[in-house]
């Protein structure tokens, strides 16, 4: 809905197009946007509804008005004249406005730029899609590890095999921080920190293993930091 005068004004070559925009009900809208398409011109209402467009030219142009939740209203073939102002008051109506939906694929960087330490991370997915039995042979994967099965200390019930000890650069077993979940290991039998516990492949939806290079949180390491999520 809409109504307009015409009032003169100042000699010139450009007319000049204002008004107010309201609800159904009366009540202002601030914020509202008035566009001459054909022009590129426009403005937007202040707080009490009102907006003002000058300097346009003399011809016949369509106004379009529009704001976030009420229905757009065109008003076609509007004549402005040379030296007059043009009154146009609008009253927009209400409408639902339906958002479509947007999908978000999150993707991990391929470089952390904010981690200072050397840290390799292995998916879910390329863990069980590797040639090993258990998650301890992961760490004969790395670089700069070896595996060694220790025959002065056996475990209780498998005489037969030998505790394993992983050795990160020639460092010491006992100077790898082994942890789940942030928390740290111990050995429950030797006391020590240490790859005691075994976990099922299908159990870690990640492993973090830092070979150097740590922040100072992990005190208890000096060789790597090894850290299954679960």
């Amino acid at each position: 809905m809409f109504l307009f005068l015409i009032s003169f004004g100042l000699a010139g070559t450009d007319g000049t197009i204002r008004g107010k925009i309201t609800d159904v009900n009366g009540v202002a809208l601030p914020g509202a946007n008035v566009i001459l398409p054909e022009l590129s011109m426009g403005a937007a209402s202040d707080m009490d509804g009102n907006y003002l467009i000058l300097n346009i030219p003399v011809g016949k142009y369509d106004v379009v008005v529009s704001m976030m939740g009420y229905k757009k209203t065109t008003m076609k073939g509007v004549h402005v004249l040379m030296d007059q102002t043009l009154w146009l008051n609008f009253k927009l109506e209400e409408e639902i406005v339906a958002g479509e939906e947007v999908e978000v694929i999150g993707q991990k960087a391929l470089v952390e730029r904010g981690t200072t330490s050397k840290k390799i991370t292995v998916s879910k997915e390329a863990i069980q899609a590797l040639p090993i039995r258990d998650l301890t042979e992961l760490y004969t994967l790395q670089s700069g590890v070896v595996k060694v099965e220790s025959r002065n200390k056996s475990v209780p019930g498998h005489e037969e095999r030998g505790i394993e000890e992983i050795h990160v650069r020639g460092g010491r077993s006992g100077q790898i921080a082994y942890m789940m979940d942030g928390m740290y290991l111990r050995n429950p039998i030797f006391g020590s920190i240490g790859s005691g516990t075994r976990l099922n492949l299908f159990a870690v939806k990640e492993f973090d293993w830092q070979p150097g290079g740590f922040n100072a949180e992990y005190g208890d390491a000096q060789s790597a930091v090894s850290n299954f999520h679960t």
